[in-house]
């Protein structure tokens, strides 16, 4: 992880006093920073931009995910020595590593060591992601309108840290799903999208066992029982990963490697439509071995 990126697991009950009719600005003080950031960047890409109400962007499936936040450097200066007004400010955003120069990089170090004692910098939180770990709700029916992904509360009963007691698929196979993708408009085109992915991606790959805690004899056999009895269980994590893309960015998650399923259909969630995508990451034995 670089210093501009920050990853918060799954909060818990810390979040059981945030509200979701009101501003990340407005929670209670006990809710993380990193959780504030990325509910800052969600309220302006999804309830600004994209109108879905604020009290729908909040969800159940927020305390049990793992949550990543992208930031961006940004400077302010004053010529003078004297502190520009915000507004007014030559600004200057440093994601990972600076943005690739092609003017002259001794006039830029001059200007910056002219600069450097009436300068100040602040870090942004300006795009985030968010991993939800098994179980999930039934996929949403093709043609079917819904609020955005899972507002409407239909997530399992299934405590953050006790998800080895029982699980609950919809499926033959345990998946996770990557959502809230967002990031600033003006910090768009900087590769920040890619960033987040591959970092919830890695992580994902390299944490199998934190993804899905290989069950107990006792609920094993007990998950056999629910099933019929005589029929396999998988316990196990092996790299399936869904998103609900809207279907005006089909493309931007192809290429992160991720096929439409065209069996889920089309479906509304606040007025867009969205699809069904997969991919498959490589988890190795080592991987698995070492997230015990």
């Amino acid at each position: 992880m670089s210093e501009f990126l920050s990853f918060l697991p799954p909060p818990g009950k810390v979040l059981a006093g945030y509200n979701s009719r009101q501003l990340h600005t407005e929670q209670i003080e006990s809710i993380p920073e990193v959780f504030r950031h990325a509910m800052s960047i969600r309220e302006s890409v999804y309830v600004e931009e994209q109108k879905v109400p604020l009290e729908n962007e909040f969800d159940d499936d927020d305390p049990r995910s793992y949550h990543w936040v992208a930031y961006a450097s940004v400077g302010t200066s004053g010529g003078s020595g004297e502190q520009k007004d915000t507004d007014t400010a030559d600004t200057s955003t440093r994601v990972g590593q600076s943005r690739d120069s092609t003017g002259d990089s001794d006039k830029a170090q001059e200007q910056a060591s002219q600069g450097r004692k009436s300068s100040t910098a602040n870090k942004v939180a300006v795009g985030t992601i968010r991993l939800v770990p098994p179980p999930h709700p039934p996929h949403p029916e093709p043609g079917s309108s819904h609020k955005i992904d899972n507002a409407e509360g239909t997530q399992p009963d299934v405590n953050v840290g006790e998800q080895n007691a029982q699980h609950h698929y919809t499926g033959p196979e345990p998946y996770i799903k990557l959502g809230r993708l967002a990031v600033l408009q003006p910090f768009r085109g900087l590769g920040l999208a890619a960033l987040l992915i591959n970092a919830a991606l890695q992580w994902a790959a390299q944490n199998p066992n934190a993804i899905l805690p290989p069950m107990t004899a006792a609920a094993a056999e007990h998950r056999r029982l629910e099933l019929g009895g005589g029929a396999e269980v998988d316990d196990l994590w092996k790299g399936l990963v869904l998103v609900h893309a809207q279907k005006a960015i089909e493309k931007v998650w192809k290429r992160y490697g991720f096929t439409t399923d065209e069996s889920m259909g089309v479906w509304d969630e606040e007025g867009i439509d969205h699809i069904g995508m997969w991919r498959r990451l490589d988890v190795s034995a080592q991987a698995r071995k070492a997230s015990v």
